[in-house]
């Protein structure tokens, strides 16, 4: 399952980071499309946050189950 999630995660920052660069490049955003990129902009810092607590939930070494 955490896998799962990993990857779902994975997939959805690198959307929103991806639509967020698009956006920075353009030369006269609208205001919609400002607001667009401050969204996404959460998300991709929401899922870097959740990417690095899944990764530490998923390591096998500091498991205290036998």
């Amino acid at each position: 399952m955490k896998r799962t999630l990993l990857t779902l995660a994975t997939v959805i920052t690198t959307s929103a980071t991806g639509i967020s660069l698009y956006i920075g490049t353009l030369p006269n955003p609208t205001d919609v499309q400002k607001q667009l990129s401050n969204t996404t902009n959460t998300i991709a810092i929401a899922g870097a946050t959740a990417l690095f607590g899944l990764l530490d939930d998923n390591d096998e070494g500091n498991s205290t189950n036998p």
